[in-house]
């Protein structure tokens, strides 16, 4: 069992599967999650509800950042989201060749930089937000303040926050 314990409603529970490992766990602000050998489940102290995420078969997760409203989790397949508000899972898929080379967080979203493009997540967004790179365009800096993530690149700037629709773009 996955347990959850809130001072309003008490615990929560969501069974394990036969054979289901426990790779790791936590909680910040109104989420938790479990990362199991088989599946993603997050918590939410608001909905008060666990939320489950199946991974694909053989699919490895690589990273995981669990924040005070939201929570992501990289694999090597899928970007996850987790919104702790409501509970719901939002999913992101890899390319074949895609590859994560900087990921940024703060309290208010996220940016994952990739070999091909830009994706932000926050959790105001209805899912993450994607912004191709040009082939010959590289990334030279990255800028994390104020709530706002500002990508430079060798053609333009970038702006991601949870305030706005999506990227931001100045030339």
């Amino acid at each position: 069992m996955a347990i959850a314990t809130s001072q309003l409603s008490g615990q929560r529970e969501i069974p394990l599967g036969a054979q289901e490992v426990v790779i790791s766990s936590g909680s910040s602000g109104i989420n938790g999650m479990v990362v199991t050998s088989r599946r993603l489940l997050g918590f939410s102290s608001r909905a008060l509800t666990w939320t489950k995420k199946d991974l694909d078969v053989n699919e490895t997760v690589l990273e995981r950042e669990i924040l005070p409203t939201f929570s992501l989790v990289r694999t090597d397949r899928h970007l996850y989201g987790f919104r702790g508000v409501n509970g719901l899972w939002l999913e992101e898929a890899l390319g074949v060749r895609e590859q994560v080379t900087r990921f940024h967080s703060n309290d208010y979203g996220a940016a994952f930089i990739t070999n091909e493009r830009l994706i932000g997540f926050t959790p105001l967004l209805g899912g993450f937000a994607s912004k191709p790179l040009d082939v010959h365009e590289r990334v030279i800096g990255v800028d994390n303040e104020s709530g706002l993530i500002v990508v430079s690149t060798t053609r333009r700037t970038l702006v991601f926050g949870s305030r706005l629709s999506g990227w931001e773009e100045f030339e």
